[in-house]
C-alpha cells in the first residue's frame, strides 16, 4: 500500500497525467465523525473518478489506457456507473466490447482477462500517503488531543498504522485511545436503539452511531 513518489507528489492517479495537486492534510477529517482515513480515502477517491470519467470523453489516450486495463474492478464499475453520463459509459463499453470482439476474432478468446482498476490503484497510493502522514502526525501532543475527540480509526487502518509504528508508547496510545472510541461507540449505540424503541424523536450524536459502528468495522465501502 506503499504510494509512488509520483503519487505522492501530485495526487494524480493512472491515465491522468495532468491531475491536480493534493495537498490535502487528515486534520482535514478531525471534525467529521467516523475513521480519518476512511474519510480522506473517501473524499479522494470520488474526486478521481470525476476526473477520470471527465476525461473518457476529452483524452482518447486515458480511455485507450483504460480499455488496455480492462475498466474497473466490479465495485468501481458500478460506481462509475452512477457517476458517469449514460454517453461515458456507452463509449467506454463500447470500446471495451470491440477489443473483446478483436480477440475472439484472432483466435484468442479470454487471453487477458485480468483488471488493473485504476481506482483501486489510486486509492491504495492515497491510502499509503495518509497512513504515512498518521505516523508523522501521532508523535505530536497537540495531534494526539484533538485525534482523541474524534472516532479513531476503523479496524482495518488500525492494525496498518500499527504495523507501520515501533515506538511502544505511540502504540499503547493508538490501543488505549481505540477502547475509548470503541465504549463511547457502544454508548451512543445503546442510547440510539433506547431511543427507537421509545419511538423518541430526539436524537443527537447517536443517530449517526450504526453508521459509524459499521465503518468502524469494515472501513469505508470498497475497502480492500
Amino acid at each position: 500500500m506503499t504510494p509512488t513518489q509520483d503519487g505522492m507528489d501530485r495526487g494524480q492517479g493512472p491515465f491522468l497525467e495532468q491531475g491536480e495537486r493534493m495537498d490535502r492534510s487528515l486534520r482535514e477529517a478531525l471534525n467529521y465523525r467516523g475513521c480519518l482515513i476512511c474519510h480522506m480515502l473517501d473524499k479522494d477517491e470520488t474526486n478521481y473518478m470525476a476526473n477520470l470519467q471527465y476525461q473518457i470523453i476529452k483524452d482518447v489516450k486515458v480511455r485507450r489506457d483504460l480499455v488496455s486495463t480492462n475498466g474497473y474492478c466490479n465495485f468501481h464499475f458500478y460506481q462509475m456507473s452512477r457517476l458517469s453520463s449514460p454517453l461515458v459509459n456507452a463509449v467506454l463499453t463500447r470500446d471495451l466490447i470491440e477489443r473483446e470482439i478483436q480477440e475472439i476474432e484472432g483466435g484468442f478468446p479470454g487471453s487477458n482477462c485480468k483488471i488493473i482498476c485504476p481506482v483501486c490503484q489510486y486509492v491504495a497510493e492515497r491510502e499509503g500517503f495518509f497512513l504515512k502522514e498518521f505516523k508523522t502526525l501521532i508523535p505530536e501532543k497537540s495531534f494526539r488531543k484533538e485525534y482523541e475527540a474524534t472516532d479513531g480509526l476503523c479496524r482495518i487502518h488500525l492494525k496498518r498504522v500499527l504495523d507501520l509504528l515501533n515506538e511502544d508508547e505511540l502504540r499503547r496510545f493508538i490501543l488505549t485511545t481505540q477502547v475509548m472510541h470503541l465504549r463511547l461507540l457502544r454508548s451512543e449505540l445503546e442510547t440510539f436503539m433506547s431511543k427507537v424503541r421509545s419511538t423518541s424523536r430526539d436524537m443527537g450524536d447517536e443517530k449517526n452511531s450504526w453508521w459509524v459502528a459499521i465503518e468502524k468495522w469494515v472501513g469505508k465501502k470498497g475497502l480492500r
